[in-house]
């Protein structure tokens, strides 16, 4: 048998909003705040019917302690800083509160107008993304949005993957992935998008995954182009020894490209590799001439 619902008096619950004890008793005859009677006649509002008014009004209690519940640090979930275009705003906001048909509705509103999915993505996916967060460990946002607005960024970057075109046949393969230690999907999600809006068969072979994992694909999949995408870097003396280690066993004949805001100027210089990218423009521009150079030398062969 369920526990019955706690129920407070207005008093109770003005206290708690910070509002005098005539607005809610108003509030209450008007029908704004959902209250039962006792058998003396007075008004009770359960907790259900707070959490009702609560959502309807977008009011939060000031001090929940009144009520005996929980308190809660004051979160902004609304605004979050970043590019001040309007356009870029919108998707922030509604990416950050977890409106994802909102974000999927903007993302095709900028591709009709004419933007490639990449672009899409990077403008508006991943300034989005960055600005939250940066929010969240600023205390601005709860752990709870920033994971559920990766979820969310996930799902909508395989959606514009699914609407490219089909690949031609022999398109060639590419692969990559994010090193072990690094738990971030979106990134190197985003790259193959990237690879694929150009042409290549590229396949993200997810986060954290062991650099042992990367030469077993290269030996599997025969790629023509291996990718690492680094966001965060545990050991730097480590990490740098097997990516040099694997770059190695490539050869001159797989190009192998990196990025990430985990390749700083100290990590960077030290690695050996073919290609840096800053961002995805400058990935899709490198490996579309990468994909022409390929067709160019198969022709003359």
């Amino acid at each position: 048998m369920a526990s019955p619902q706690p129920q407070y008096s207005p008093k109770q619950v003005a206290e708690a909003l910070c509002v005098s004890e005539s607005s809610v008793k108003r509030w209450c005859d008007r029908g704004a705040v959902p209250t039962v009677r006792t058998l003396g006649g007075h008004r009770r509002v359960t907790l259900d019917g707070l959490n009702q008014f609560l959502n309807q009004t977008g009011r939060e209690l000031s001090n929940p302690e009144v009520l005996g519940l929980p308190s809660f640090p004051r979160l902004s979930r609304r605004y979050v800083p970043g590019n001040d275009d309007s356009v870029y705003a919108a998707f922030r906001e509604a990416l950050c509160l977890g409106q994802e048909a909102t974000c999927r509705h903007i993302l095709q509103e900028r591709i009709a107008c004419g933007w490639t999915p990449t672009e899409a993505a990077e403008n508006l996916i991943t300034d989005a993304m960055c600005s939250i967060g940066e929010a969240w460990k600023c205390g601005q946002l709860d752990v709870y949005q920033e994971r559920r607005g990766c979820d969310i960024a996930l799902r909508l970057v395989n959606e514009l993957r699914a609407s490219l075109p089909r690949l031609a046949p022999n398109a060639p393969v590419a692969i990559g992935g994010s090193p072990e230690g690094d738990p971030y999907q979106l990134p190197t999600a985003l790259v193959e998008l990237a690879l694929r809006q150009v042409g290549w068969q590229a396949t993200s072979l997810g986060s954290n995954v062991p650099i042992e994992s990367f030469r077993q694909a290269t030996h599997d999949c025969s790629p023509r182009l291996v990718w690492l995408s680094v966001s965060t870097v545990a050991d730097p003396i480590e990490f740098v020894s097997q990516v040099n280690e694997f770059a190695d066993r490539l050869g001159e004949n797989v190009p192998l490209l990196v990025g990430g805001r985990g390749l700083d100027d100290v990590i960077r210089p030290r690695l050996r590799y073919t290609a840096h990218c800053d961002n995805l423009k400058h990935l899709v521009d490198l490996a579309a001439m990468m994909k022409s150079n390929l067709a160019w030398n198969v022709a003359a062969s």
